[in-house]
């Protein structure tokens, strides 16, 4: 408990300092490139366009998904798990990258995965702006929940928060963690229902272990907010699944970063 009351502490006490950070942290992605920012853009866009052509046209054949164009569905589960990877892999990875620059100084190590997750979340924001603009195009802004969708944007950040705190500390004392990492979230990215429906004819254990996947209460939960006109998962038993896994490791990851941190030098 002191463990937590400290990390939650220092991300109040240096609430403006995390803010800041994360603006210096999202110009400082783009700046070194020719076309800047506009990277927000082009880069979802190929992804996008490529996911689109063999998935919706090649193997699908355009056909719709429960009423809703492929495209609109596809792009309802691609814009959270741009979000969702780039702040694993980037959050897993942020106290190491960035210890040599502060080990010298009076520095909240803890801020660091915070801020780093939150630079992603300004470019997730628009990218979701975007996508609401094209579902309300295609089925009208009836369909579109927006405090179920708000509510899925801060959920899901607070989840990656607390990852972070887990990944961040143990790819600091073992760097083979953050490629372990990234093998995982590009194995996670198959096995979470983004560009494939369930189906009830699939194996119910399968089923049953895709829901256990807290990434599949997001997308659903951005799928129902935007494409389905739904609450029903956000009135879920999954909403207190989630929450719990959110809590265990917040929990495990405030416990390890108050233990390791005055070490993490000596892992440089």
């Amino acid at each position: 408990m002191k463990s937590i009351k400290t990390i939650l502490s220092e991300q109040l006490q240096y609430a403006y300092l995390i803010r800041r950070l994360s603006m210096y942290e999202l110009k400082k992605t783009y700046i070194a490139n020719m076309l800047g920012i506009v990277w927000v853009f082009l880069n979802p866009i190929i992804q996008i366009g490529v996911y689109w052509i063999i998935f919706g046209l090649g193997i699908r054949g355009g056909a719709p998904v429960n009423g809703v164009p492929y495209f609109v569905w596809m792009i309802s589960g691609l814009v959270p798990w741009f979000y969702i990877s780039s702040a694993i892999i980037q959050g897993s990875n942020s106290i190491y990258a960035r210890l040599s620059g502060v080990s010298k100084m009076n520095f909240p190590l803890s801020i660091i995965p915070s801020y780093v997750i939150l630079s992603r979340l300004y470019t997730h924001l628009i990218l979701t702006i975007l996508l609401t603009v094209i579902v309300i195009v295609n089925q009208g802004i009836s369909s579109v929940h927006f405090l179920v969708l708000i509510y899925g944007m801060l959920s899901l950040t607070i989840f990656l928060i607390a990852l972070s705190f887990i990944t961040s500390t143990l790819s600091t004392i073992v760097r083979d963690v953050h490629l372990l990492i990234q093998s995982v979230t590009r194995m996670l990215f198959f096995i979470t229902p983004i560009l494939w429906e369930p189906k009830e004819n699939m194996p119910q254990l399968f089923l049953s272990l895709m829901k256990l996947n807290p990434f599949y209460y997001v997308i659903e939960l951005y799928r129902e907010a935007l494409v389905y006109d739904s609450t029903s998962i956000l009135f879920s038993v999954y909403t207190l699944y989630f929450w719990g896994i959110i809590i265990f490791m917040f929990t495990v990851g405030s416990m390890l970063h108050v233990r390791f941190r005055r070490q993490f030098i000596d892992y440089l």
